[in-house]
């Protein structure tokens, strides 16, 4: 058994945390990781869900593999011991630090993509390990950059990522249906060091800035935050044996679990969203397994972000590895807001709460043909005392026809989230909601059911089309409907259940494994509620339309 150890790598070391670069414009579900031994079982592979314009194009698993197999250094178990080497192979030597075998056409397209794919969800989470390997030949923006060593203890990565996005929003500028027109211009730079400290430490930083032009309307809390820190943390492996490895991690970090259904940093925001705490991860043979106490970061536009300490955020989120084909996550999330606070106003429920949210997904399906089921129920107390008990589940169904021309992949889903005729709807947490209830924003995952279809095509290997078309309802017409930040759209309850529908096309062309650029156009069909609400009635109640172009570079 070792103690105090740390596997120094740019893959990050953030255990159930791997998202997906969106490039990537096809349907749920996590892919499959090398092991790095036999007997190392990872996630499966899977079908991701489209990402339509952000960098969480879920196409890796959540649970991202550790960097070295378990046992390679141990010799403590049989199961441990490093893969003999191929003596057939002149080509690679047989350094454990890159593996054994030829460097042949399918090896090359595998290290190929590992480069493409580098840039995960959260930049902590970056695997640059593919340098290491003497079959890599090729050479991306910002590899110059990684894996520099200072000295014998200090290896660095820098990189960062620039992003630009026009919008153009009719009858729907602010929150919701609005009746307001804009066009701006949204600009994002962010900036990271990894430093990889001996055998044990690790220091993460990183720098953002985003800011919004041009726009006739003041920038919405997501567009502008002006030259602060997204990270800031250290971490440090206090176990590291056989059986797994366990990491600490101290200071401000991102979240990301799952399918961002429940914890997101919100890609799609200009801004980001992060968090002060502590995290401990758990990575073993069949489970990985984190364990988190955080307060929400406020974005302040103009000065240093600081967390709310009216509100507390924490957590276990599990991922057995077990399954063949199959994944598994179980999580228990607290949300607690101890008084009213600037950041519960703008964009969670008002008043105190305690929450305590219980619940599971299940991906089932390694090939063409898959199936996603997760739900929570959520419960504990609201302000005065009263008892909250609320819900939501997301049932879906795919698959890629792999033998047509343009590979078309379709999914069909139903989600579903409770509301309540005290108001006191399903708390949706902090979702990537921009991603599964339309891209328009026009409501949250509260009081909810939305019908929904995606279609994603791929008619040449730098082109991928996406569309995805919701049917949206109330839940419970005896509660109100809800903007994207969880707050009531009309103060009464009333009229008719049919929100409206909504339909989101995407086209983006890739100019390389790291710059892209996404095309999109999205036209809400206005329901019956709109007209029949008695308030809502006497605002606008015609359609509205989005279109935006976005460029991303990374490096």
């Amino acid at each position: 058994m070792k103690f105090f150890r740390i596997v120094l790598s740019s893959a990050g070391l953030a255990m159930m945390v791997q998202p997906v670069a969106w490039g990537q414009l096809t349907p749920p579900a996590p892919p499959q990781m090398e092991a790095a031994s036999s007997a190392r079982r990872v996630a499966p592979q899977t079908i991701h869900q489209p990402t339509y314009g952000y960098a969480e194009a879920l196409e890796v698993d959540s649970t991202p593999a550790i960097p070295t197999a378990f046992g390679s250094e141990c010799g403590c178990e049989p199961e441990c011991e490093t893969v003999g080497c191929d003596p057939t192979c002149e080509s690679v030597g047989c350094d454990p630090a890159v593996g054994c075998g030829c460097c042949d056409e399918e090896k090359k397209k595998a290290l190929a993509a590992a480069a493409a794919g580098a840039h995960k969800g959260v930049y902590y989470a970056n695997d640059f390990s593919y340098l290491k390997d003497p079959c890599y030949k090729g050479s991306e923006l910002g590899d110059s950059l990684k894996g520099m060593k200072i000295n014998d203890w200090l290896t660095i990565d820098v990189g960062g990522e620039y992003r630009a996005r026009f919008h153009s929003e009719q009858n729907m500028r602010g929150l919701g249906l609005t009746g307001r027109d804009d066009d701006f211009l949204l600009h994002r730079n962010r900036v990271y060091l990894n430093a990889k400290i001996g055998d044990r430490a690790r220091f993460y930083a990183e720098y953002i800035d985003a800011v919004s032009f041009y726009e006739d309307f003041g920038p919405r809390p997501i567009e502008e935050n002006r030259s602060d820190v997204l990270n800031f943390f250290a971490d440090l492996t206090l176990l590291d044996d056989c059986k797994g490895k366990l990491i600490g991690r101290i200071g401000r970090q991102e979240l990301l679990y799952g399918e961002q259904r429940l914890v997101s940093p919100l890609d799609w925001a200009n801004t980001r969203r992060t968090f002060d705490g502590v995290k401990l991860m758990w990575q073993g043979k069949d489970w990985n397994v984190d364990g988190f106490w955080t307060r929400p970061v406020i974005v302040d536009t103009h000065n240093f972000d600081n967390p709310d300490n009216q509100q507390q955020f924490y957590g276990l989120w599990a991922t057995y590895k077990g399954f063949e084909n199959d994944q598994l996550d179980l999580y228990w999330l607290g949300y607690e807001n101890s008084e009213l606070s600037n950041f519960a106003v703008r964009n969670r429920t008002l008043g105190t709460f305690h929450y305590q949210t219980v619940g599971a997904r299940y991906l089932a399906g390694k090939g063409p043909t898959q199936a996603l089921l997760q739900g929570a129920y959520q419960f504990g107390q609201n302000d005065g005392e009263n008892d909250h008990s609320a819900g939501f589940f997301v049932i879906g169904a795919g698959h890629k026809f792999e033998d047509v021309s343009w590979s078309p992949q379709v999914w069909l889903y139903y989600d579903w989230a409770s509301g309540d005729a005290d108001n006191l709807p399903y708390n949706q947490l902090f979702p990537l909601a921009h991603k599964y209830l339309g891209f328009m924003d026009f409501f949250s995952r509260s009081n909810i059911e939305d019908i929904n279809a995606t279609l994603a095509l791929s008619p040449h290997k730098k082109v991928k089309l996406l569309a995805w078309y919701h049917l949206f309802y109330l839940q419970d017409g005896d509660d109100v409907a809800y903007n994207i930040v969880g707050r009531p759209i009309s103060p009464v309850a009333g009229g008719s259940q049919y929100l409206g529908q909504e339909l989101d096309l995407i086209a983006q062309y890739t100019f390389g494994p790291r710059s892209n650029i996404i095309f999109g156009y999205s036209h809400f069909f206005t329901g019956d509620w709109y007209e029949t609400n008695p308030v809502a009635s006497t605002g606008f109640t015609g359609d509205a339309d989005f279109f935006y172009t976005q460029y991303t570079l990374q490096f």
